[in-house]
């Protein structure tokens, strides 16, 4: 039973935040729909038994929650071979992703995230120091873990190629980044969309808005939306990049060293359309360098090794 947006958007919401007195406003105003466009899909779902009115509240029935299942996140893959250079000296025997940031592991938030929305088909490609991750078994005995050999050679378009069939209706994410917010993973997508926050101008990787989609693929730029590297893809454009990961990494000039999100952002972005999913600021932190981890979490001030000069 196909979903059109709008109902998509009303029936993934209610399911989100359980059986409630939602008021038609409150709805409009949480999904920036028009009231009017609400009232038509909350009376449409009804009738269709996708939601129910018990004693003032509304709820998702079982017959709505059938009806979201074709758009339920299948996995996550997860990349985290890289070396963190930047990270020195606490990357010099932890992988970055590994580091504690508050005494809890940068990539527990993000696999804690993943759980609980049910996504526990969760692929890691790992690479340098990759025996560290084994550590993680211990408390996700279920993750699986591809290593990426050549991590020091070529860059991640490799991590996506050795990921494999895991591409397909998942969470591609960056280990590396330390979630704030964790409600920004969600059980339910209803089509391929790249996280990203508004920016009246910054010097980091950033893409233009093009009626809800992706535009140019640029580092710096004013009134733009700020990419983070968690992306949701759907069944047809997992697909896609399959194809085109290993396509680019072969016939493509230096395919070997592409960033993976440089396919279908910029090499081959006609063929896919990747919406904008914001977020805030504030939900993801980026700690770019370890001069940043201190200011994050002062715990890592006297850490030994690092080099005083540049602090």
């Amino acid at each position: 039973m196909e979903l059109t947006r709008y109902q998509f958007d009303v029936l993934a919401f209610v399911e989100e935040n359980g059986a409630k007195a939602y008021t038609h406003r409150e709805l409009s105003d949480s999904l920036r729909v028009s009231n009017t466009e609400i009232t038509k899909d909350v009376e449409e779902l009804t009738d269709r038994g996708l939601l129910f009115r018990r004693d003032g509240l509304l709820g998702i029935s079982e017959a709505g929650l059938a009806a979201l299942e074709p758009y339920r996140v299948q996995r996550a893959v997860i990349f985290a071979a890289g070396f963190g250079e930047r990270m020195l000296p606490v990357t010099a025997t932890t992988p970055k992703p590994m580091v504690k940031v508050f005494g809890v592991r940068i990539i527990d938030r993000l696999i804690d995230a993943m759980l609980a929305k049910d996504i526990r088909d969760i692929t890691i490609v790992r690479g340098y120091l990759k025996e560290r991750f084994d550590e993680l078994l211990e408390k996700y005995p279920f993750l699986n873990m591809v290593d990426n050999d050549r991590y020091a050679t070529e860059n991640n378009i490799y991590s996506a190629i050795l990921a494999g069939e895991k591409v397909d209706r998942c969470y591609i994410c960056a280990g590396d980044l330390l979630l704030t917010n964790p409600a920004i993973i969600k059980k339910y997508h209803y089509c391929t969309n790249y996280l990203a926050s508004y920016s009246e101008e910054t010097d980091d990787w950033c893409f233009d808005f093009e009626k809800g989609y992706t535009g140019e693929y640029r580092k710096g730029g004013t009134y733009c939306y700020n990419q983070y590297e968690i992306a949701y893809w759907d069944a047809a454009d997992s697909a896609k990049l399959r194809e085109d990961f290993r396509r680019a990494y072969e016939t493509e000039p230096d395919g070997k060293n592409l960033f993976w999100e440089f396919i279908p952002l910029v090499l081959y972005r006609d063929r896919y359309r990747v919406e904008i999913r914001p977020c805030q600021k504030s939900d993801i932190m980026e700690i770019d360098n370890f001069y940043e981890l201190v200011q994050v979490d002062p715990s890592y001030t006297d850490y030994p090794g690092q080099n005083t000069e540049q602090a």
